[in-house]
């Protein structure tokens, strides 16, 4: 029998014999044995060895010789063989229960493939270093399987440090074997994290805890106390991120019972079970302090609110961790949700390989069932449809993501779920980007302003495709990354969601309609003016201030520096005389109680043409025609009797082609006046010939 140090002296460095090397050196590496517990079919048996581990290992490993084994692997002729097997073999039940309907065909490789990937029976295929897809083509059946370790059993055998990264899900969220691994998780980051540990130096001048905190007390408490820490106080506290949900938070502080509250306590069975759950949480990682909004924040009260709200990004990122419901939709549900039968399932193939150096007996390789991506969940989950959690997400230092399928780890390095070992896998979305560009000076790279507009845009995107249950909170939800970037000092004034450097640009945002499942309406109540984003309730988007790709033939495609995603360059035709506005609290970023935009430039009558689209239409000029188009900021019809003006904002030239157009708003009379000036307000964002430029007149107006 080989062992694993003397396959690796072989020239050809092979750590499991494929079929042609058995028949060459008469033996397998190991004889597989079967767990009577786990009964498997003889193709089962053999998987591991003769075609699983040697295939994964050759799709990682480059001394491995190039395309030895199989691309696929067939195990059953047909699905009723499976089926019928199924009745005996796990592996093979795991397979059937898995399965999905797909409407497409299996993958193909290439074309020498075709006619082999297309034949009937059930087909293996290795997809990295840890992923299976299986595929039965008669049928149209497919599913997805891991393949990896149990916890530690991977530092047992050589080489599959760098493959096999999947891990066994726990059977429930909150039991013993899924705390250790958060805390583990924690353990990693804190010790081995650089740009975690500096975002937490950085975020540690002046005062470090919340005004109020929850003292959590001792695990056989059945009560914590609201605390007041002193500024000179340094401890950690662990901060919750969660749904109040449609009916609200049931238990809050308020005026009435500060007092209490802070004298003797709050009761842990008057307390929501989201919120009860977090601090048997907090306990149970061995920490003593806890923010929860609800609690800490003085509910009724316009003074504290303000005053706090302006604070909620230190809030979260002077954090040591968050806590973060994502799974539960309202207080009621808690963070360990029941899970189903798929999780702790796994089932155990011989690993076909021995080390001498290994005394602790048999090693196993577990095929598990597969979860969704941490990208997955974060996009649907109820708590990425809510306002206020995305400054939460994107301010934390670390987050523990409590999903639908599993546990969430999230840090300034890492994105990874409870079936993969941290630090082997990362998820870079959107917010991970987003934290990057977050970093303190010392630690982030040297940033363009064109990234900054960029990034700006994506923010503006996301966050407004989000609900808030207080239409007036769309500032303050965004309040501690505005200021963030407003301390990078490179973007000039904060202006009601917009940007003094390219303020041109970011005045022309448009509502967008890419998704049938967001309606776009006026808030219930004034909080922003109709030149800002924030008028309008419902994504929006921002080209103008987007970098962009160019295509050429000398340089291919290429990310530029430049802004405007269309690629065209531009000129300013609107002039900013003065732009006013009032905002409430301490901060420069708060809730917008006022604001008005006086400017100089032209502009010209126009009439809505015929309906282009959903919440687009055709703009026509007396004596022109159709001149261009507007998108229409609210989804209610647009009334055709009211006077309307196009504004050109900026003039853009496409040099290629010769032709130009203007970029600008779409106006309405406002029917009221300001210092003897024509007053409007917006109501669209245009695009249009530059037909205004025949006789057009410099006026001075203002914008609501």
């Amino acid at each position: 029998m080989k062992t694993l140090a003397l396959l690796m002296q072989e020239d050809f460095v092979r750590y499991v014999l494929s079929p042609a090397a058995v028949q060459k050196h008469g033996t397998r590496p190991v004889k597989s044995s079967l767990d009577m517990s786990q009964p498997l079919c003889v193709h089962c048996d053999n998987l591991a060895g003769a075609w699983l581990v040697p295939r994964m290992i050759e799709l990682r490993d480059p001394h491995y010789p190039a395309h030895s084994e199989p691309i696929y692997w067939w195990t059953h002729s047909s699905w009723e063989n499976l089926e019928a097997s199924a009745q005996t073999c796990v592996l093979c039940r795991l397979v059937v229960d898995d399965a999905t309907d797909s409407p497409k065909g299996p993958f193909i490789i290439s074309g020498e493939d075709r006619e082999a990937a297309q034949r009937e029976g059930i087909r293996w295929q290795a997809a990295g270093s840890e992923r299976l897809e299986i595929w039965c083509v008669e049928r149209k059946k497919t599913l997805k399987l891991r393949v990896g370790f149990d916890r530690n059993d991977v530092v047992r055998t050589a080489y599959a440090g760098n493959n096999f990264h999947a891990r066994v899900v726990s059977r429930c969220a909150g039991d013993e074997e899924n705390i250790a691994t958060l805390k583990h998780w924690l353990d990693v980051c804190r010790t081995g994290h650089d740009k975690c540990k500096s975002w937490a130096l950085s975020q540690s001048q002046g005062r470090r805890l919340p005004t109020r905190v929850l003292d959590v007390g001792e695990s056989s408490s059945d009560a914590v106390k609201l605390h007041v820490p002193a500024d000179s106080d340094a401890s950690n506290y662990i901060a919750l991120s969660y749904c109040w949900g449609p009916s609200g938070n049931p238990y809050v502080t308020d005026r009435s019972n500060v007092d209490k509250h802070l004298a003797t306590g709050i009761e842990l069975g008057n307390l929501p079970v989201v919120l009860r759950d977090a601090v048997h949480l907090t306990r149970r990682l061995g920490m003593k302090y806890l923010w929860i909004d609800a609690l800490c924040i003085l509910q009724g009260d316009r003074e504290d609110w303000i005053r706090e709200a302006s604070r909620m990004g230190a809030v979260y990122s002077n954090a040591l961790l968050t806590i973060s419901a994502d799974a539960s939709s309202e207080t009621s549900t808690g963070l360990f949700l029941q899970r189903s039968a798929r999780h702790g399932r796994s089932v155990l193939l011989p690993w076909p390989l021995t080390d001498p150096g290994d005394v602790h007996g048999l090693l196993n390789i577990h095929i598990m069932p597969w979860f969704r991506s941490f990208g997955d969940e974060m996009k649907t989950s109820p708590l990425a449809k809510r306002g206020w959690t995305f400054q939460e997400r994107a301010l934390s230092a670390r987050i523990l993501h409590f999903g639908t399928d599993m546990t969430y780890w999230e840090c300034k390095e890492a994105c990874i779920g409870e079936d993969v070992e941290i630090g082997t896998y990362s998820v870079q979305d959107g917010f991970f980007h987003l934290k990057t560009m977050l970093l303190p000076a010392a630690l982030e790279e040297a940033v363009a302003v064109s990234k900054l507009h960029d990034k700006w845009a994506w923010l503006v995107s996301q966050f407004s495709s989000r609900n808030l249950t207080q239409d007036g909170d769309v500032f303050a939800a965004l309040e501690g990354i505005a200021s963030i970037f407003g301390a990078k000092e490179k973007l000039g004034k904060y202006i009601c969601g917009l940007w003094e450097h390219e303020f041109h640009r970011h005045l022309l945002w448009f509502s967008d309609r890419s998704s049938d499942s967001h309606l776009h309406h006026r808030p219930s109540a004034y909080r922003a003016p109709s030149w800002s984003w924030a008028a309008v309730r419902g994504p929006v988007k921002n080209p103008a201030i987007e970098t962009f790709f160019r295509h050429s033939r000398a340089e291919g495609i290429a990310m530029t520096e430049d802004l405007g995603s269309d690629g065209l360059l531009s000129h300013k035709i609107l002039q900013v005389r003065q732009v006013k506005a009032e905002v409430e609290g301490p901060s420069a970023f708060g809730p917008v109680v006022e604001a008005l935009l006086k400017v100089t430039g032209i502009f010209h009558r126009i009439k809505l043409g015929p309906d282009l689209a959903k919440g687009v239409y055709a703009v026509e000029a007396a004596g022109k025609g159709v001149v261009g188009a507007v998108v229409w900021d609210v989804d209610e019809a647009a009334d055709r009797s009211v006077p309307l003006w196009l504004c050109p904002v900026m003039q853009r030239q496409k040099v290629e082609d010769g032709w130009a157009v203007s970029d600008g708003l779409v106006l309405r009379a406002a029917g009221v006046n300001h210092g003897g000036e024509l007053t409007f307000e917006r109501v669209g964002k245009g695009r249009a010939t530059n037909f205004w430029a025949e006789r057009g007149v410099q006026q001075d107006f203002v914008i609501l």
